[in-house]
């Protein structure tokens, strides 16, 4: 009698197999161990993911360290002063110092940020490999962050490793961002530097650059470097200003004179230069220019140009001439501006 009371005691506790309310019960059992396990797995990927981010920097702590923990304790404060000097150094070329400092910042604050900063500084410093290694890992944890494919792929591109670059453009373009600069030029560094290319095979695909309209002024330069005949057929006489520099630097073997007779503007700018004793008979526009052809008909000759490099995207300011913008990156933003100055002794260094 006993039995049978325990009996029913029990089963008033516990749902029959076949009750569909113990059949949802542990349908919901199974999804929360499931849920659990998944959140549990992607904790566990996170952590992973974040020690490996950090642990691998280990290696790279090879400079000269001012900062070490046991004398100067990392304190949350410090750590603006600290991005601030970091910086400073950065600016005045002391990519040693400043490597040091972002590497003990994030050796204590983990930010990711920072690693991004720290890996352009790498680029800037010319060690590829490092900011190599930093971005991929960043990229492995955050696989949609266009600004860390970007500087990946200007790695790329600087190691002449074009088709990993195009891989990486690739990926930023599958984000809907429009990257048909970055392809052309891509494109034109490779027949720059394709050694399986002729010269005249080199020369029609620069020439189709022009034909383009895309990126004009480095593919006339290049031209300008391999044959002379060529650049002068593809000078664009609108676009003269924007290649004055070109000009003004080439070297007298690769003058065309029967082209720049023709020219009212470019007999200017190779009678400012000297070349040519005819003097032009109007202004050409382009102030430096008639102001050292209106001082050499007045009889002074010791006239010459110097050229400041203007990034028309980031507006700084450089003294040699650039492809890519060497603080912003940015491709074809260069903007020639001229002064005219006392003559000193000018090489040919540009072609």
């Amino acid at each position: 009698m006993i039995t049978t009371f325990l009996e029913r005691l029990l089963s008033s506790f516990i749902f029959d197999y076949y009750d569909p309310i113990y059949s949802i019960l542990l349908l919901l059992l199974i999804a929360i161990i499931i849920a659990l396990a998944s959140q549990g797995w992607i904790v566990y990927k996170k952590e992973k993911l974040t020690k490996n981010l950090y642990s691998f920097l280990d290696k790279f702590d090879d400079f000269s360290c001012d900062l070490e923990e046991k004398d100067v304790p990392f304190e949350e404060g410090m750590k603006k002063p600290l991005l601030l000097l970091a910086k400073a150094f950065e600016q005045s070329g002391d990519y040693a110092k400043s490597i040091n400092i972002f590497l003990y910042l994030i050796k204590h604050t983990k930010d990711d940020e920072l690693l991004v900063y720290l890996g352009k500084i790498y680029l800037k410093a010319g060690f590829l490999q490092r900011s190599e290694e930093i971005f991929i890992q960043l990229i492995k944890r955050h696989p949609r962050r266009a600004d860390v494919l970007h500087q990946l792929e200007l790695i790329y591109e600087s190691l002449g490793e074009f088709e990993k670059a195009r891989d990486v453009l690739d990926a930023i373009e599958a984000q809907g961002e429009d990257i048909s600069i970055e392809r052309d030029y891509l494109t034109l560094l490779e027949i720059k530097q394709d050694t399986l290319l002729n010269k005249s095979q080199k020369i029609e695909r620069l020439k189709s650059f022009i034909a383009k309209d895309r990126l004009y002024r480095v593919a006339l330069k290049e031209l300008f470097k391999i044959d002379s005949k060529s650049g002068w057929s593809s000078l664009d006489l609108e676009k003269i200003e924007l290649v004055l520099d070109i000009l003004w630097y080439l070297p007298y073997s690769k003058l065309q004179l029967d082209i720049i007779l023709k020219s009212s503007t470019l007999k200017a700018i190779f009678f400012a230069r000297g070349d040519i004793k005819e003097a032009p008979k109007k202004e050409c526009g382009i102030f430096a220019i008639d102001t050292l052809c209106a001082a050499k008909k007045a009889g002074f000759k010791d006239g010459d140009i110097s050229f400041l490099y203007i990034c028309k995207e980031c507006k700084n300011s450089f003294p040699i001439s650039f492809e890519r913008c060497p603080n912003c990156m940015a491709i074809d933003s260069i903007k020639v501006e001229e002064t005219v100055e006392k003559k000193t002794k000018r090489g040919e260094a540009l072609l």
